[in-house]
């Protein structure tokens, strides 16, 4: 059993620092001896493991998938209207963003090299099927504007949320815009300014419950879509024990 327990400890050890170097200088630059050097592990030890970088890389975009899991799913249990509970989604995945460098890392690596279109391997793909099912069922509640086309809110609140943390994560140089004066704002005041400009159009309007064949809400086409509106499969735990703390306590936005 301590034996097991090692083992599963150097794995650990040895995702988180390759997702850190992954973060880093991207997945084309990283060596495995960047990353033994990281996690202080050596070779022999990295290699018991992951036998290739790209094994290694799908292992943190299955741990980035894992941890956004255990952020979504808590939320998705909810009750109240569902496009706050995409607002509350959007605030956590901005956090998950900006504090987690496993999920940081799973994202890049989606854009950097191959990655399989399985919601429990890709996190992004995963987010997109969940943010495409809380809108379809944001259509069924009446809490989504009548009318909305619900593939492209999906893709616009997923370029919101990766966008708010680039926005933190890379200097923006305000005086360009004639604005010097304008402070460096965290993640999450920038989905609160986002979701301030995207509110009034996606959110219905007060009052009787509208009908929820208003809103465009079929499903989206099959074939390994990204936004593919069958729920994904429950994901394991994700091992980093902060995770659900990142979890906002209320509605913002």
């Amino acid at each position: 059993m301590a034996l097991q327990e090692r083992a599963e400890r150097t794995r650990a050890k040895l995702i988180q620092a390759a997702a850190t170097v992954f973060d880093e200088v991207g997945y084309q630059r990283a060596t495995l001896m960047t990353i033994s050097e990281q996690a202080k592990v050596t070779k022999g030890g990295l290699s018991f493991h992951f036998t290739t970088k790209a094994e290694l890389g799908r292992a943190v975009q299955a741990e980035a998938s894992s941890l956004s899991a255990a952020v979504l799913e808590d939320l998705a249990e909810r009750q109240g209207p569902a496009l706050e509970i995409v607002v509350e989604m959007t605030h956590a995945l901005a956090e998950l963003l900006t504090a987690d460098v496993v999920v940081r890392a799973g994202t890049r690596l989606a854009q950097e090299f191959e990655s399989p279109q399985d919601p429990a391997l890709n996190a992004q793909v995963y987010w997109l099927s969940t943010l495409h099912r809380m809108l379809n069922r944001a259509v069924a509640d009446g809490s989504l504007a009548p009318g909305t086309d619900v593939r492209a809110a999906t893709a616009l609140i997923m370029s919101v949320t990766m966008g708010a943390e680039r926005l933190t994560s890379t200097p923006y140089q305000w005086a360009a815009l004639g604005r010097p004066e304008v402070p460096a704002e965290s993640t999450q005041q920038w989905m609160s300014r986002m979701w301030r400009v995207l509110r009034p159009t996606l959110a219905a309007a007060p009052g009787p419950r509208h009908s929820a064949a208003a809103a465009v809400g079929s499903p989206l086409p099959s074939g390994g879509s990204p936004l593919s509106s069958v729920p994904p499969p429950g994901l394991p735990a994700g091992t980093n024990g902060t995770v659900r703390q990142l979890v906002p306590g209320r509605l913002r936005g």
